[in-house]
C-alpha cells in the first residue's frame, strides 16, 4: 500500500484490475459486499466506499436490492481515464466531506430552526446579505458561505455538533471552495446556490425543523450530484 493510500483505494485498484484484465464483463454483476470482504480480507465499509467511487465514475451501476452490475460498454477507458483524478486523495476528500456535512449540517439545520435565539437568527441573516454582496468574487463569497453554515452549527446550541463542525473547519473550506468553482462553472448556478442558501435560512426562521433538515440534504445532495456530472462531461469532452 502506497503512503497515505486508503485501503477502499487499493480496493478500487484490484477491482478495476480485474475488469481490465477481462475477469469481470460489462453487465456481469459483482461479488456481495460480504464476499468482496471475505475476498480481500477488509470490511464492508471499504467494499462500500470503493464501489461508490466506481459508481461514480460511470463504471458499475448499483441496483439496490439486487446487486452491483459493470455499466459501461467502454470499462477500460472509463476506469483508466477517471481513476488517476477519482482516486486523488483531495478530489477523494471533498466527496467524503460532503458525505459527512450531509450527516452533521442536516441535523445542526434542524436543531437550529428549533433553538435558534433572535440573535442566532440574525447572524445567519447577515451572512445571507454577506452572499449576496459577495456575488461571485471568489474568497468573499467562500467565506461567506462558510459562516453561513458555521452559523446555523453555532444555533443548534449542542456543542458536541459545533465541535465537530469546527474541527473540520479547513476541510469545509476547502470542499466549498471546490464546489463552487464547480458549480458557478455553470451559467446561473449562483443565483441557484444563493437561493438554496436563503430558503434554508428563511426556513430556520420559520422554526420548520423538518423543512430546513430537508434543505440541507437537498442543498448538499444536489451539489455532489452536479460535481459528479462535471467529472463525467469532462471524461467525454477529452474522448471527442
Amino acid at each position: 500500500m502506497k503512503p497515505n493510500q486508503k485501503v477502499y483505494q487499493v480496493i478500487f485498484n484490484k477491482i478495476k484490475d480485474s475488469i481490465m484484465q477481462g475477469e469481470l464483463l460489462p453487465g456481469e454483476k459483482l461479488p456481495s459486499e460480504r464476499e468482496l470482504a471475505n475476498r480481500y480480507n477488509v470490511s464492508r465499509t471499504s467494499i462500500r466506499e470503493a464501489l461508490r467511487v466506481l459508481e461514480m465514475s460511470g463504471v458499475v451501476e448499483i441496483r439496490h436490492g439486487d446487486g452491483t452490475f459493470i455499466k459501461a460498454s467502454n470499462v477500460n477507458a472509463v476506469v483508466e481515464s477517471l481513476s488517476d483524478v477519482i482516486m486523488n486523495t483531495e478530489d477523494t476528500l471533498i466527496y467524503e466531506m460532503l458525505e459527512t456535512r450531509l450527516v452533521l449540517e442536516s441535523e445542526c439545520a434542524y436543531f437550529a430552526a428549533l433553538r435558534a435565539t433572535s440573535r442566532d437568527i440574525e447572524k445567519i441573516g447577515r451572512c445571507i446579505e454577506e452572499m449576496r454582496v459577495a456575488d461571485k468574487d471568489t474568497e468573499r463569497g467562500v467565506l461567506a458561505d462558510l459562516q453561513f453554515h458555521y452559523s446555523i452549527a453555532e444555533a443548534a446550541h449542542n456543542s458536541v455538533l459545533l465541535g465537530l463542525v469546527q474541527t473540520l473547519g479547513g476541510h469545509m473550506k476547502k470542499t466549498i471552495q471546490a464546489t463552487r468553482n464547480h458549480r458557478f462553472a455553470r451559467d446561473g448556478l449562483y443565483e441557484e446556490t444563493f437561493n438554496e442558501h436563503r430558503d434554508l435560512f428563511l426556513a430556520i426562521s420559520r422554526r420548520d425543523a423538518h423543512g430546513a433538515k430537508q434543505l440541507m440534504i437537498q442543498h448538499i445532495t444536489k451539489i455532489r450530484q452536479e460535481m459528479s456530472e462535471v467529472a463525467l462531461e469532462n471524461y467525454h469532452q477529452q474522448q471527442e
